[in-house]
């Protein structure tokens, strides 16, 4: 008896094995297929793309657009480095993932800027501080402004 184990007990223990981790990656694949239909339809990017997208028939096809939203823009980058809301900075960045080869600079000093108010509108006197108007808006906090030259 005792050859008949020493014979086989590597083959069980590999045949153990095999089966455990079987398990273990078929009991994975049901998890998944069951949270499957709860999953969101679209992610967060994918929505922040459509909406951006829509300004891409007003803007040059390269070149350089500001950008402006709820927080003053020095504030954006200064925020994201205490963590204390990097949801600012990740706006920007997908604006800009977006909109490439367009670049989108962090500041309202450009011809074109890019409004991108998810919390409100811009803060009181913010667009006549930096000679702002609206050229279009596309609602959701979505807004192309013109810059003025006189400012």
């Amino acid at each position: 008896m005792r050859a008949f184990f020493a014979k086989y007990r590597a083959k069980a223990g590999w045949f153990l094995l095999i089966c455990l981790t079987g398990y273990a990656v078929l009991n994975l694949l049901w998890q998944s297929v069951r949270l499957y239909p709860g999953l969101p339809e679209k992610d967060p990017v994918t929505l922040h793309e459509e909406r951006i997208r829509q300004l891409e028939s007003l803007l040059p096809a390269s070149g350089e657009v500001g950008y402006a939203t709820t927080v003053e823009n020095d504030k954006i980058f200064a925020a994201e480095k205490a963590f204390q809301n990097v949801e600012y900075l990740a706006q920007y960045v997908l604006t800009q993932y977006t909109l490439a080869p367009v670049i989108v600079r962090n500041g309202p000093e450009f011809p074109l800027v890019v409004g991108n108010f998810l919390d409100g509108p811009p803060p009181p006197g913010f667009l006549e501080k930096n000679g702002l108007s609206p050229l279009r808006d596309f609602g959701d906090g979505l807004i192309l402004y013109r810059r003025d030259r006189k400012k």
